[in-house]
């Protein structure tokens, strides 16, 4: 019994069309679906969507984490009703999926949905020879990473998610003793897929950024050469965090932060205590970067 890994996430874009365009002509995606005026994208590694791009305004209105089977969602949709949650249970709502469950976050700025799912394709692990949907155009991500989450209460926050659906914090920002900052999350090995921080940017904020997978450096160099022939504005990196210790590379495209993210470190005991830190801004780069200022703003 146990959540296996980010599956998707659903951003709010100005423009859609742009926004396609960017997504799958630049950035390297690919069109797995349309229903209504949602566009669902893919990396290409298996049949699921990564990202779900919608019209109008900013941010995530929904993301969603996978599980095995069907007993994983009873178990889980029991959970967070026994923390006084409503869930509400759906088939087929979206592509690839075959079930799932959906309640709304605690603590969020605005509204922010979560989803438990399984999904019909289920590979048993990545590989680049054998995945006939990679495309070799643009940045070419190999999956989606990890989210950052702008909420209200990053204390209430990370007591649901460690209480109802069994996540393990690895590492906390606090700006004073008990109060959380920002929280690095984690459900399997690797160090984080859910961050959230709160206490900067703005009411109706609700992401701060979405990361992608990418193998090493130099993956992420020749991508970042890639974006760079289409105006990228590279706002934070290349560098690598203290906190976390993977890579990094940040910029805004179509309303919304990306990150480039690779060398994703495992926890190797699950038992490891969380570590704290009191200061964000050596937290965020091992090599003595200082963090922009717009690094504060989000969508």
């Amino acid at each position: 019994m146990g959540i296996e890994k980010l599956a998707h996430a659903e951003l709010r874009v100005p423009d859609i069309g742009q926004a396609v365009e960017y997504n799958i002509n630049v950035f390297g995606l690919r069109e797995i679906n349309r229903i209504g005026e949602t566009v669902y994208l893919g990396c290409g590694f298996d049949n699921n969507y990564d990202v779900a791009l919608t019209p109008g305004g900013t941010g995530i209105p929904h993301f969603a984490f996978q599980v095995r089977n069907d007993d994983d969602l009873k178990h889980y949709k029991q959970r967070v009703q026994d923390y006084g949650i409503r869930v509400e249970e759906r088939t087929d709502a979206e592509p690839g999926e075959k079930k799932a469950i959906c309640f709304d976050l605690p603590a969020t700025n605005i509204p922010i949905r979560m989803e438990l799912i399984t999904v019909d394709d289920r590979p048993a692990y990545f590989n680049p020879a054998s995945s006939p949907n990679r495309t070799l155009i643009g940045a070419g991500a190999h999956d989606l990473d990890h989210l950052g989450l702008k909420v209200a209460n990053s204390n209430k926050l990370a007591d649901f998610l460690e209480t109802a659906l069994d996540f393990k914090m690895s590492d906390i920002f606090m700006p004073a003793p008990g109060v959380y900052g920002a929280v690095w999350s984690r459900v399997k090995e690797y160090h984080h897929e859910l961050a959230f921080m709160s206490g900067v940017g703005g009411p109706t904020e609700s992401l701060d950024h979405i990361a992608f997978y990418f193998e090493n450096i130099d993956h992420m160099k020749r991508a970042l050469d890639m974006l760079a022939m289409h105006d990228l504005k590279l706002e934070f990196g290349i560098g690598r965090h203290a906190l976390g210790a993977n890579l990094y590379a940040y910029f805004w495209a179509c309303g919304n932060r990306y990150e480039l993210s690779a060398e994703m470190p495992r926890v190797v005991d699950d038992h490891a205590e969380t570590i704290i830190w009191n200061d964000i801004t050596k937290s965020m780069s091992s090599w003595g970067a200082q963090m922009p200022a717009s690094f504060k703003n989000g969508s």
